[in-house]
């Protein structure tokens, strides 16, 4: 801690009035504010600060020490930092060495990501798990704390649409034909738990649509890594687009934000309900979910890290799951629509999948790709395509 005391001293004001002092560090540019979460991941902060579906909001890590094997050239999951700031108890001052591998504030300054180190993290996520997620601001010794908790209960959503607006498109509209060389190797080297998480099998000629609604790279690397070809959208796609293009399934990504406030997107989806195969992830299971006349709501705290247990209603297994989400589908969609809940989390019992198999949908609130956290349900892109396959062959015999 002595390094990090030579730091410019800073602060976090929640809008409640709580005040958590600390020592500035990142990009420097103060004052700062967004939704105060927390993360309960003990490694993977790369991959969470350049998650799209962070945006606009300040991450509390709950783990003590972050920063201890740095940050590689190849994890991230976007080319910039989409969150408003990284809150860490301590800042490790050393880190793992590599060619390719720099500190993790260098990252953040390179990336323009501020943050706050010294906090007492636990208080901050007691707080939050009691009270419910809440409006920030971090700023340093020279704002007054009225000005920092006027700036916190002035900054509220109108309209979260511009979230996903700011993150989504920036992907090539054609992304991919096949499996890149470098995920190739990865998986090779790194490949998935042979027990939980079967090695993936190609299932060729396949073609999907994905649309971004703040997609992470590791979603369309996997779709990719079985062999499917992958058209990316943006949220502006024209439903001719998907249905004249050939494509065999449509993938809706994970992405920021409340999706009732996405009423475009979800009328889109919904013209397309059993006209096209759908995947949906996070927030695109959400919006699906919406699309069929289900309902979702805000959670108190919401679930992020890649520790969260789901148990399979069909076969009563439990599997270990990365979550970054503050809203939820609610548990009446049986009653409200044709799905069939598949998945449940095992902490709290709410909704994290379900499935229409009269129109070929499946969605879960999960990360299936992980990136970061196991990769024991990375078996639903496969399972999924392979259904796909079948229903296409079964269309052409």
């Amino acid at each position: 801690m002595d390094a990090i005391r030579n730091r410019p001293k800073g602060k976090l004001i929640l809008a409640d009035g709580a005040r958590f002092d600390g020592y500035l560090i990142g990009s420097g540019n103060f004052p700062v504010w967004g939704e105060v979460v927390f993360n309960t991941s003990m490694t993977g902060y790369q991959e969470v600060i350049t998650d799209p579906s962070y945006a606009g909001q300040l991450i509390v890590m709950t783990y003590p020490q972050i920063g201890n094997y740095g940050v590689s050239s190849t994890d991230s999951e976007r080319s910039s930092c989409a969150a408003s700031a990284l809150v860490v108890r301590e800042l490790s001052p050393y880190f793992s060495p590599g060619p390719d591998r720099i500190s993790l504030e260098a990252f953040m300054v390179e990336k323009g990501l501020p943050g706050l180190s010294g906090v007492d993290t636990r208080a901050i996520t007691r707080r939050i798990r009691s009270r419910g997620a809440v409006i920030g601001v971090i700023g340093s010794a020279e704002d007054t704390d009225e000005e920092l908790l006027e700036l916190a209960r002035e900054k509220a959503y109108s309209a979260e649409e511009s979230l996903v607006q700011s993150v989504s498109g920036t992907w090539n509209p054609i992304y991919a034909l096949g499996t890149p060389s470098h995920l190739q190797s990865s998986i090779a080297a790194a490949g998935p738990n042979k027990v939980t998480a079967p090695t993936p099998h190609a299932v060729p000629g396949l073609r999907a649509a994905l649309i971004d609604l703040g997609t992470k790279k590791s979603i369309i690397e996997r779709v990719q890594t079985i062999g499917v070809k992958t058209a990316v959208f943006d949220v502006s796609f024209d439903v001719k687009d998907i249905l004249a293009g050939g494509f065999d399934f449509l993938v809706l990504s994970n992405g920021p934000g409340d999706p009732a406030d996405v009423p475009g997107i979800i009328r889109k989806v919904e013209s397309l309900l059993g006209s096209i195969p759908i995947l949906g992830i996070c927030l695109g299971h959400q919006i699906v979910a919406l699309a069929m006349g289900g309902r979702t709501y805000k959670m108190k705290f919401g679930h992020r890290g890649a520790n969260q247990p789901v148990l399979c209603r069909r076969t009563g297994r439990i599997s270990i799951t990365s979550q970054n989400h503050g809203y939820a589908v609610s548990d009446d969609l049986e009653r409200t629509s044709d799905a069939e809940i598949t998945y449940v989390n095992s902490n709290d019992g709410t909704v994290e999948g379900f499935c229409d198999p009269s129109r070929d949908i499946d969605c879960v609130q999960f990360h299936p790709e992980a990136s970061p956290g196991p990769q024991d349900t990375v078996f639903i892109f496969e399972a999924f395509c392979q259904k796909v396959r079948k229903r296409t062959n079964a269309s052409v015999a």
